[in-house]
């Protein structure tokens, strides 16, 4: 599988608030992206722990027997507010989004979970699913602040391990997308990459980022895409 990240601090922005994780096994694949809500001090914090706290969620819950959406969706805010818990700051310093896309390469499955802004997009068997936030302007749904499972975005997909395209960004790239054209901006990214040598895909993205073409544009940016093509 090709997966291929960048993450960039936004212009003028004392700190990175966005927060990435990437973690690949044999049996499964997982991404995390965070975004803190900039209106909390430690948000850096609280989305950093939100990568961890979803890569632990996901180790327990792959034990159990009945893998429940809601049951990982709990372990998430459980593990999350424990590590906010312990670090002695208060939860509503460390607000922050969170979404995850877990590929089950044994069911061939992949979960997509969101909650609060930014994108999670998925191509493969000849369909197009992608989750985007639909978040009142002012009031963002986060770790932190929410509770219910029914505030989180959630949907699963049976896919082909050997054809299929994802993409994952933060709101500060899925804001500036054409609305119902992010399958085509993933596939003109994935046609670029390709020809590149591995090694200068990840500088790639990250001089997208960098010369952002948004005019005025102030937010981190973090994308990571993901696929795998038949030879």
């Amino acid at each position: 599988m090709n997966v291929h990240t960048a993450i960039i601090k936004g212009p003028k922005k004392e700190k990175l608030q966005d927060a990435l994780g990437i973690i690949n096994q044999k049996y499964y694949s997982l991404i995390i992206v965070a975004d803190g809500l900039g209106s909390s001090k430690n948000s850096d914090y609280g989305a950093k722990k939100a990568i961890v706290s979803v890569e632990k969620a996901v180790n327990q819950w792959r034990k159990l027997v009945k893998k429940d959406n809601k049951v990982l969706i709990q372990l998430i805010h459980f593990y999350w507010n424990l590590l906010i818990g312990d670090s002695g700051l208060e939860k509503k310093n460390c607000l922050t989004t969170c979404l995850f896309a877990y590929l089950d390469k044994s069911d061939k499955k992949i979960i997509l979970g969101q909650l609060g802004d930014g994108l999670l997009l998925v191509k493969s068997k000849g369909e197009t699913v992608f989750l985007k936030s639909t978040d009142d302007y002012n009031f963002t749904k986060s770790l932190g602040i929410s509770k219910s499972y029914s505030d989180w975005n959630i949907k699963s997909i049976n896919y082909d391990i050997n054809d299929f395209v994802l993409m994952v960004t933060t709101d500060g790239i899925s804001e500036d997308l054409v609305e119902n054209k992010e399958d085509e901006f993933a596939d003109s990214l994935i046609q670029e990459m390709i020809k590149l040598k591995r090694n200068k895909r990840n500088k790639y993205l990250n001089q997208l980022l960098v010369n952002w073409p948004t005019k005025f544009h102030t937010d981190d940016k973090t994308i990571c895409i993901a696929w795998e093509k038949k030879r």
